[in-house]
């Protein structure tokens, strides 16, 4: 019987300082190991976290290759667990090479956060007719009366946001307070993936300095709602920034999930890279034994 392979992994909680709350990833450094598409499916269905993200070194210090996978499906992004991958290694500067979404940039702070250099997604609005439809599945979805009034829908195009779709749900909801069925949002939007619902800070967040609140739903991907997502904020920061008339400013936000996370972002109008900003905390590391083949 062949010696497994004994890979080193970390597990980190991503957008927090406080363990155990954020959204948790796990980090795999494959190093020089090269692992089918299969088996890299497999760890992450055996982690069973909201993203396992593989880095594999380059010939330079910095820079690494990245694939980020959630327990069914490869994603084209992932704020997350680059953010994760970047807290695990340390680097004042480093660059994250995917497949789907290009270079990206992970930068610390002098506060010991991450700051991450992602594509922009600017929303662009759909029709009032669309937006009857989103108010319909979101009352389903909600468990409402009546549909909700909808201040906003909007998707945007590229690789790195498929599916995406960005909701301004009524400001008086209090989003953190709604029981969600994401299965009903999935199947009363087809042909979206991830759904953003987001609205104002209410009036306590507020006065702690947040701008706006968001939930996130994936059902198609496998994730019935994530704790802290990087990649809706993307969308979310050019969306808020517009909306607020707030241009080159720091936005603060605060992703009002089970766990919740926090998480600020600066977009300037008209550029295509957005900075996230947030902290990280590890929670436990080891090894995984991969059966050689």
């Amino acid at each position: 019987m062949s010696t497994p392979l004994q890979i080193p992994y970390t597990i980190v909680d991503a957008f927090t300082s406080k363990a155990f709350t954020g959204n948790p990833a796990a980090v795999v450094q494959l190093g020089d190991t090269v692992l089918s598409d299969a088996t890299l499916q497999l760890i992450a269905r055996e982690f069973n976290l909201g993203a396992t993200a593989f880095l594999s070194q380059t010939d330079a210090a910095d820079t690494f290759h990245v694939r980020w996978f959630t327990s069914t499906h490869e994603l084209a992004l992932c704020g997350h667990a680059s953010l994760a991958s970047a807290h695990v290694l340390g680097l004042p500067r480093l660059v994250l090479k995917s497949r789907v979404s290009g270079d990206l940039i992970a930068l610390r702070t002098a506060d010991g956060r991450v700051e991450l250099e992602f594509p922009a997604g600017v929303p662009q609005p759909t029709s009032e007719e669309r937006k009857v439809e989103v108010g319909e599945a979101l009352r389903k979805a909600l468990g409402l009366d009546a549909a909700p009034s909808i201040q906003f829908v909007g998707t945007t195009s590229g690789a790195s946001f498929p599916g995406y779709i960005l909701i301004h749900i009524d400001d008086a909801i209090d989003l953190a307070a709604q029981t969600v069925n994401s299965a009903v949002l999935a199947a009363e939007l087809p042909g979206t993936n991830l759904h953003i619902l987001t609205n104002s800070a209410p009036e306590l967040l507020r006065e702690q300095g947040k701008h706006f609140v968001s939930r996130v739903f994936a059902t198609p991907i496998g994730i019935p709602e994530d704790s802290v997502t990087g990649s809706s904020h993307c969308m979310l920061a050019p969306y808020w920034t517009t909306h607020l008339g707030a241009s080159g400013q720091q936005l603060s936000a605060k992703q009002v999930s089970a766990r919740s996370g926090e998480v600020d972002v600066e977009w300037t109008k008209g550029s295509e890279r957005v900075k996230i900003r947030g902290h990280a905390v590890k929670v436990g590391e080891g090894k995984i034994f991969v059966p050689s083949t």
